[in-house]
């Protein structure tokens, strides 16, 4: 199936509902099994290093072990005169505390008198560990910050598999996906195990020494400043330097360690870190993206959901792996899609991440099997599962051909944006961040900016990268060699660095811009310069600003300033109004030849015809067809500087073009179809399913041994209502594995009756199928008549099993399939499907099964007999009533 669906290969990944047991003999033997089928079918294997994510723990197995538990440092107040010291504290403060501000803080010790901080709060700080939970297989997440906790991770896992899979590694087996490792949540205040999560941040036993031995002073007598506003001020050096100590301490300990392992192993490095949506999100988790890119050998992201539009994630990425020369940039897309989602969405979230940068997809993802509650583990399934997948070889062919086309040459990039991530490290806080939402007014106002200066250059066609204030420090220099002085970062080199929405900038980002004004390069400062200098109050960057651009943070005159600075490359403009399309992005690469451009237009909803793009060189226009191969000539004009010519943009639509010095003589002009004639063709029409329609029951009413039946429920709110009634954990993504919990005893707990009714008004004329999952648990009867649990294979999963259901057992009117099973913890409630030759009417929670419609009119098909249908359709038109003067003749 990878093949036919035009994969170059595949990841190994454990999921909720695996049973087979993790890092066990079986596991070894079905990981090897896979990479020597790959690799007979040109396949590549892939690993995947943990028991669902974050990576870290084994599926809890390194975890086990107490000293390797990801830990906490925890804030926690109360009145004067109800404190008393403890030897579990590391510290306590007396202070006066107005919200989050706090005032004459003063550290006391055991031996303090009381009268000293009389009426005051005292602040007091304790450390603890992570709450055991499910999600880890009853342990918890890891302590990155520690090497000794990663090098066990290491040897439990990876060593495992170096020992288990022989010569494969590095050969079939191609790499290692990593996913989501973190360095422990800083004040967020949800997403942890444990509670008030708003004053925990991220401890290890060595983190005062180390962070005393960088900075030169002790951490423990500025704890409060950590969460808590000083005097009021918002942005502090303490801030800032805990959390650079985090950064580097993570990366020291994890991110180093992991890749320096990989390497000597002989296998890549990718996959991506928790998680990248927003400075809060980034800050929280991991400190900065870009510097932990530099530590994977094929950097990633993870792109959730079908809406995000988050661009700015795959540029940050993109900046790195090309200032780090790294060709390979991957991305986790499609992930938390759900079923609905169109191929054209596809097309939409894969164009854009391509545009800006990557070049290997990693379709989220294909399930091996939907059973339990497998299926719910963020869908759809990009596999056979879903009905379409014998035609996603289009959409991969699609992406190959235009990101081998975005290999050609070399970016026409000469624009860095410093990245103003530490801008929202000097200013944490208890709670400044809801999950991975910024919440505080001040970083989310950080946060509109970076959007808004992302929205304003690309609406211009003004392709940029992003520069990591540690990487400018260390990778930076100025070349004075050619006419112009450029800024070189690491491979990259840029004519114009731009400054905006920083509040705080690091003094060795200041000695670089200095120089490089100095030398006669462009600055852009957009707004107001930052305040702040390695988080201390500064005038410095303000005399940067009186020597470099300084210009108002609004769009046209932070583009107009940008654009007066570099040579443009290309320019899409309203035919009209020759104004920037600011919905249409581009990328354009130049090469011996000329150059090569994609356009994209990233709105899913508007046209914009008779835009004008010019592409600044001579010579001549080729349009290269992604989704057919086909090339095509473009009749262009030469002016002095560029080339220009008119087209269209549909909604998500884009445009592939080459400037080429040479005429292809072989080249046909693109067609340009021309509306002679329509001819409505109306409906209903003929037509053919390509398999059974379904009925779906998902609702049923329940009874617990001979008490009395329930009123009708959604299966789901069953199997959660009879295990709180039992007293049994609940399914979900975090449950206990089942291979974790396999060897445990599946103590039946009771006696456990379903039923659940459907409506026959039309007897179906042909066979009629019952599909379960696990159908030898259950007794199965259809109004009282034993259905047999007779396998006839599987339908759209290996999961769900086809029986035959006796024609006799059905009758006109109130139907009942009745389900029984003694229940116990490794019971799956779900979902029973009716296949058949009939249609399905919905009334409010009623099923009822009539006949299939003879024909069908176009469009919404749920109303028509067929809600729950999810296969192909075949709509049979009468081909006569074509206009006949037509030359060809469109659908």
């Amino acid at each position: 199936v990878c093949q036919e669906m035009g994969w170059g290969g595949f990841f190994m990944h454990s999921r909720t509902g695996l049973r087979t047991e993790y890092l066990g003999d079986e596991w070894f033997d079905l990981i090897n099994a896979c990479a020597d089928e790959g690799e007979k079918l040109g396949l590549e294997a892939w690993l995947y290093d943990e028991d669902r994510w974050p990576s870290g723990t084994a599926g809890g197995k390194v975890t086990a072990d107490p000293q390797y538990r990801m830990k906490y440092l925890r804030l926690q107040q109360c009145p004067a005169q109800d404190f008393a010291w403890s030897e579990e504290y590391i510290a306590a403060f007396s202070c006066r505390l107005d919200g989050l501000s706090c005032f004459d803080c003063a550290r006391i010790f055991p031996d303090t008198p009381a009268d000293e901080f009389t009426g005051d709060t005292v602040l007091f700080f304790t450390t603890e560990e992570m709450a055991c939970d499910s999600s880890y297989n009853g342990q918890t997440y890891l302590d990155t910050l520690k090497r000794a906790a990663t090098e066990e991770f290491l040897r439990v896992t990876m060593d495992e598999y170096v020992a288990r899979c022989g010569d494969r590694i590095g050969k079939s087996i191609k790499g290692v996906f990593t996913d989501e490792p973190h360095r422990g949540l800083v004040m967020c205040a949800t997403g942890h195990v444990n509670p008030d999560s708003q004053w925990l941040v991220p401890w290890t036993e060595d983190l005062f020494s180390a962070f005393e031995a960088r900075f030169g002073y002790d951490l423990v007598d500025h704890l409060p400043e950590v969460f808590l506003r000083p005097d009021g001020r918002r942005i502090t050096q303490v801030k800032w330097h805990f959390m650079e100590h985090l950064q580097q301490m993570y990366l020291d300990n994890w991110a180093k360690p992991y890749d320096e392992w990989c390497r000597r192993n002989g296998l890549i490095l990718t996959g991506h870190v928790l998680h990248e949506d927003t400075f809060g999100s980034q800050a929280a988790t991991c400190g900065s993206m870009m510097r932990y890119y530099e530590h994977m050998e094929y950097p990633g992201v993870d792109v959730l959901t079908e809406g995000n539009r988050n661009y700015w994630i795959v540029k940050q990425i993109a900046s790195v792996a090309r200032q780090l020369g790294r060709p390979w940039v991957l991305s986790e897309l499609y992930g938390c899609t759900g079923w609905q989602m169109p191929l054209e969405a596809h097309k939409s979230v894969g164009d854009w991440q391509s545009l800006f940068g990557v070049t290997l997809r990693c379709p989220h993802l294909s399930w091996y099997t939907m059973e339990g509650e497998a299926k719910r583990d963020f869908p759809a399934s990009i596999f056979h599962q879903s009905a379409w997948y014998a035609e996603y070889d289009r959409v991969e062919t699609y992406f190959s051909r235009m990101q081998i086309a975005l290999m050609e040459g070399k970016p026409c990039c000469d624009v860095l944006v410093v990245n103003p991530i530490e801008s929202a490290w000097a200013q944490v806080h208890a709670g400044w961040v809801v999950w991975l939402v910024s919440a505080a007014p001040e970083v989310k106002a950080l946060d509109q900016a970076y959007a808004d200066l992302f929205h304003w250059l690309s609406g211009a066609q003004i392709d940029f990268d992003y520069g990591d204030e540690d990487h400018i420090a260390r990778f930076a220099r100025i070349d004075t060699s050619g006419d112009d002085p450029v800024l070189i970062l690491g491979e990259a080199a840029y004519k114009t660095v731009v400054v905006s929405g920083m509040e705080t900038v690091r003094s060795t980002t200041l000695d670089v811009l200095e120089q490089f004004v100095e030398e006669g390069g462009t600055v852009v400062m957009a707004g107001d310069a930052p305040a702040h200098v390695d988080a201390l109050e500064s005038g410095r960057a303000d005399a940067l600003a009186q020597d470099a651009t300084h210009v108002p943070l609004e769009c046209k005159a932070v583009t107009d300033a940008v654009a007066g600075s570099i040579e443009p490359a290309v320019r899409v403009l309203d035919g009209e109004t020759l104004k920037p399309l600011s919905d249409v992005f581009c990328q354009a690469r130049s090469t011996e030849d000329g150059l090569v451009v994609l356009a994209v237009n990233v709105n899913r909803d508007e046209w914009f015809r008779n835009a004008t793009v010019r592409m600044y060189g001579t010579g001549h226009v080729e349009e290269w067809d992604c989704l057919t191969g086909a090339r095509h000539a473009i009749e262009a004009e030469q002016a002095d500087r560029y080339v220009e010519f008119t087209t269209d943009f549909p909604p998500s639509g884009e445009h592939l073009y080459v400037l080429t010095s040479e005429r292809d003589g072989a080249l046909q002009p693109k067609p340009v179809l021309v509306d002679v004639a329509r001819s409505p063709i109306p409906g209903p029409y003929e037509y053919e399913l390509s398999e059974e329609n379904v009925c779906v029951l998902d609702r049923a009413r329940f009874r617990i041994g001979d008490g009395s039946f329930s009123e009708d429920l959604e299966i789901l709110k069953i199997d959660r209502a009879v295990r709180r009634e039992l007293g049994l954990a609940l399914r979900g993504g975090g449950m206990l594995q089942p291979w974790f919990v396999k060897d445990q005893p599946h103590e039946v707990k009771a006696s456990l009756t379903l039923e659940f009714p459907f409506v026959i008004e039309e007897l179906p004329q042909g066979p009629v199928t019952l599909v379960l999952e696990s159908p030898d648990a259950f007794d199965v009867s259809i109004n009282g008549q034993t259905v047999p649990a007779d396998d006839q294979g599987w339908w759209v999963d290996v999961a769900f099993r086809r029986i035959p259901v006796p024609a006799e057992a059905l009758k006109p009117g109130e139907n009942v399939v009745r389900l029984q099973v003694g229940f116990h913890d490794d019971v799956n409630l779900e979902s029973l499907y009716l296949l058949g030759d009939f249609g399905v009417r919905v009334e409010g929670t009623q099923r009822t099964l009539v006949a299939l419609p003879e024909r069908l009119e176009p469009g919404d098909v749920v109303p028509q007999g067929l809600p729950f249908y999810t296969g192909k359709i075949t709509y049979k038109l009468p081909v006569g009533s074509c206009p006949s003067e037509a030359s060809r003749a469109f659908i």
